[in-house]
């Protein structure tokens, strides 16, 4: 805990940092709906520039096949996914289904929050099932990968939005389990938190 004395300086200087950090931009909570975990309130839509931040897809990095990802400061949607996410934590996957018609496959990943969160969540689940279909990002891992999902851990970012039948649809994005991810995600908390009014 810092003391009340350390606490304007560090406040002062992550204020600073939020000018000149990476690119992004802050999402303040007041960008936010109040609405936003409520599919009666009226959850925003899963389109435009929210298909880029929560894209249903997982890194390669996050499994092995890339061991020269980018830096995660360098991600232009992470701070936005840490700030705007009902769910921001360590995952693991604990069950990996497979639903085929014809020749196409959707995944089904079955997934357990981490505690402690990254994040404070806004929603209480502790286990989500996140959906990859043909046309999702994330279709080529799981296909190269499959069963050998189970049992990995990532940094997932989680969001519900309105579905088209007006009810909640879970949309996402699955980032390497690292202490720099996680890092990263904190320092974007912690600037969120100071812009807000």
């Amino acid at each position: 805990m810092i003391p009340a004395a350390g606490a304007a300086p560090l406040r002062l200087a992550l204020a600073a940092l939020a000018t000149v950090g990476p690119a992004g931009g802050c999402v303040a909570d007041q960008e936010r709906p109040a609405t936003s975990l409520d599919p009666q309130g009226g959850a925003a839509a899963w389109e435009g520039h929210a298909r880029e931040v929560f894209d249903d897809n997982i890194e390669a990095a996050a499994v092995g096949f890339s061991l020269d990802g980018p830096s995660p400061r360098s991600d232009p949607f992470l701070r936005e996914r840490a700030q705007t996410a009902d769910v921001v934590a360590r995952v693991r996957v604990s069950t990996v289904t497979v639903d085929s018609i014809g020749e196409k496959s959707t995944y089904h990943l079955g997934i357990q929050v981490g505690y402690p969160p990254l994040a404070t969540p806004r929603v209480p689940d502790r286990t989500f099932e996140l959906h990859i279909r043909p046309t999702s990002r994330a279709f080529g891992i799981a296909k190269a990968i499959d069963a050998r999902l189970r049992g990995l851990t990532f940094i997932a970012f989680i969001r519900r939005f309105a579905g088209e039948a007006g009810e909640p649809e879970i949309h996402w994005h699955l980032s390497p389990d690292t202490a720099e991810v996680a890092a990263a995600v904190k320092e974007a908390v912690v600037l969120g938190e100071l812009s807000a009014p």
